[in-house]
């Protein structure tokens, strides 16, 4: 079955370049060299995995790109002109014959027209490619090839082998094609085997996404999860990929302790560690590594966060009443399909302190009870921890705050139990508002009534 994301949670976790937000998950991967390899890893970025087996596949296919040089040479400028000689006005020859040969010949040595040479060119520098990585992908290696990477090898040895493409196999285009050679290529290239070989081009960007995201893996010393028959998430070491120098963070839920309650001050760092968990949650489904010193996890049929929710003017929606919605599509996807994770930060900051304490209070009691599902929810109200610690299953964390020099300080480090810290009004204090209040509010000395 499908992974259920949404774009909520997509916009949430920044997994790709908004319009105010230049930064993304995606862009932090992004090191492909062909333009078809970045297609590859967007259609990967949007289709996270559900099957473990299919997982682990790209797990050890990434891993094996981190330790050993990838055989085949991606060449982005070849695969381009390659890829713009098959595309080429569509033009695709559909019969072969002497005189044709011939005609075309005499015409591509007498005209400069640009697309005379493009496909010249074509001709050779597909036949090259072709010839190139067929010797790549039927070399015997002395270590053993991951079996996503097999799979991918010996399809593009068949797909060569078993059509007309197998008359590269062997030619010698260091040589002059010639007329009646030029024109079969192009036939074979352009029409008889447009489809396999553009099939032979995919599985090579492919390569190039998956070499993009070994290499990010490497250069940021991300670390790929394990995954685990038995429902639940650990995670040590955590942090944001975007935070430099971030302070890391320990987690774990599991079906005794499904539900994580955190609570904290402003600017403790609650949003960015439900940002970095969602993350990784994200990036371990598409079988890639996390920012993180390790991390095992189940494998779960969809993620739903909701951090930075607005209100939906057209419908005239107010922020409240679209948190309500919100709780009710996630409600409605976990009865359909179970096993979900699911962010709440700052549950129901749309209304006034009584509704939310009981909002919140009914349904994070509510969700507690469903333990095939994982559940993360920070709160300002520290009396609704207060009031869900008789049921078992709810784990309590909070970031921790101290005041130097009546200054709010933050560590930014998980800690277990309920903060009581309220630093409102210090916030306020420092800032001196109602100074800045007053002091507009003075008469004017010189004004005459």
């Amino acid at each position: 079955m499908s992974f259920l994301i949404d774009k909520q949670t997509f916009t949430d976790l920044e997994i790709f370049e908004q319009r105010d937000v230049k930064k993304s998950v995606f862009k932090l991967f992004d090191r492909t060299i062909t333009l078809g390899g970045k297609e590859e890893l967007h259609r990967m970025f949007l289709q996270p995995l559900t099957d473990s087996k299919a997982i682990i596949e790209r797990q050890e296919l990434i891993r094996y790109l981190g330790n050993e040089k990838l055989m085949i040479s991606i060449d982005k400028l070849l695969l381009d002109f390659i890829e713009s000689y098959l595309f080429l006005n569509n033009d695709k020859p559909v019969h072969v014959s002497r005189i044709n040969a011939w005609h075309k010949y005499l015409k591509y040595k007498l005209s400069a027209v640009n697309e005379n040479y493009v496909i010249q060119r074509g001709i050779k520098d597909t036949i090259e490619f072709l010839q190139k990585l067929y010797l790549n992908v039927t070399e015997n290696s002395l270590q053993r090839r991951p079996k996503l990477l097999e799979r991918r090898f010996c399809f593009i040895a068949d797909c060569i082998r078993n059509t007309e493409l197998r008359r590269i196999i062997g030619f010698n285009s260091k040589k002059e094609i010639g007329a009646m050679n030029n024109e079969r290529f192009d036939h074979i290239f352009r029409y008889r085997e447009f489809d396999t070989l553009k099939k032979i081009i995919s599985v090579v960007y492919q390569i190039d996404a998956f070499r993009a995201v070994s290499e990010t893996m490497k250069d940021f010393g991300l670390t790929i999860p394990e995954i685990s028959d038995n429902i639940g998430i650990k995670i040590t070491g955590l942090y944001h990929p975007f935070v430099k120098s971030a302070v890391t963070n320990d987690i774990r839920l599991d079906e005794k302790s499904n539900l994580f309650f955190i609570t904290g001050g402003n600017m403790a760092g609650k949003s960015t560690f439900l940002k970095a968990f969602g993350v990784s949650i994200y990036l371990a489904h598409l079988g890639f590594p996390v920012a993180a010193s390790s991390m095992c996890t189940s494998i779960f049929n969809g993620l739903f966060s909701t951090i930075n929710i607005a209100d939906s003017l057209s419908k005239g929606y107010s922020h409240f009443y679209n948190e309500v919605l919100r709780v009710k599509t996630v409600a409605e996807n976990i009865n359909k399909t179970g096993k979900l994770v699911v962010i709440f930060d700052e549950l129901f900051r749309g209304t006034n302190v009584k509704d939310a304490y009981d909002a919140s209070l009914t349904i994070i009691s509510a969700f507690a009870k469903i333990t095939d599902s994982m559940f993360l929810v920070s709160s300002h109200i520290m009396e609704v921890a207060n009031k869900l610690r008789t049921i078992a299953n709810i784990r309590f964390g909070y970031f921790s705050t101290f005041i130097r020099e009546e200054t709010p300080q933050y560590s930014y480090r998980l800690c277990e139990g309920v903060t009581e810290d309220r630093l409102g009004m210090l916030i306020i204090k420092n800032e001196k508002i109602v100074e800045i209040i007053e002091a507009g509010n003075k008469p004017d000395a010189g004004f005459q009534s």
